[in-house]
């Protein structure tokens, strides 16, 4: 889909707030996906934040090759992290070959492990959006962070859209690895 500036900060706006109400289920890891179906509703007040049975530590998720017009790009996302007193994570783009334009968009998400009488589910609390060079690296990449309340244990997870300027692209999500973190949101 061709998407023009406008057109993708309004895109961008809605997406960050329907995601931020929303519950997305969970999906494997590192794997690119359709986009999560959301749910309008917030999390319960009887629920709480938990662990994710079988964290693992794994490297950084990247997807596999997407073509899109002349160009083959990559969607990169890196592990959960804890910088600065809050629960971080970073999404970018690779240029793999081809014509590709100078600048996309990238929407990173942040998730938490949420347990509630309804089960258990990844409920995005932090959103990151902006226009970027490919490569990755200081500048070139979306940031989505929220500050830790406590340092209980918790699941943490992100996942990254990339989408080209001015080219029609498929879509689809890259889900970093989980991690279980001393990070409770507030």
């Amino acid at each position: 889909m061709v998407r023009t500036p406008a057109f993708r900060r309004s895109l961008s706006s809605l997406v960050v707030a329907f995601t931020a109400l929303a519950f997305i289920g969970a999906l494997p890891t590192g794997a690119a996906a359709t986009p999560p179906q959301a749910s309008a509703s917030a999390p319960s007040a009887e629920g709480q934040f938990a662990t994710y049975p079988g964290s693992v530590a794994a490297p950084t998720a990247e997807s596999g090759n997407i073509t899109a017009g002349s160009c083959t790009y990559r969607q990169a996302i890196d592990n959960p992290h804890i910088s600065g007193g809050d629960t971080s994570i970073h999404g970018w783009w690779r240029n793999i070959a081809g014509t590709c334009p100078s600048l996309a968009n990238v929407d990173v998400f942040l998730q938490a492990f949420w347990c509630d009488g309804f089960g258990c589910r990844f409920i995005t609390v932090a959103a990151g959006t902006g226009d970027f060079l490919a490569g990755g690296g200081s500048g070139r990449r979306a940031n989505a962070r929220l500050a830790c309340a406590t340092t209980n244990l918790v699941g943490w997870r992100g996942f990254v859209d990339v989408d080209l300027i001015g080219v029609a692209d498929p879509s689809g999500f890259t889900f970093s690895p989980i991690l279980n973190l001393p990070c409770s949101p507030p």
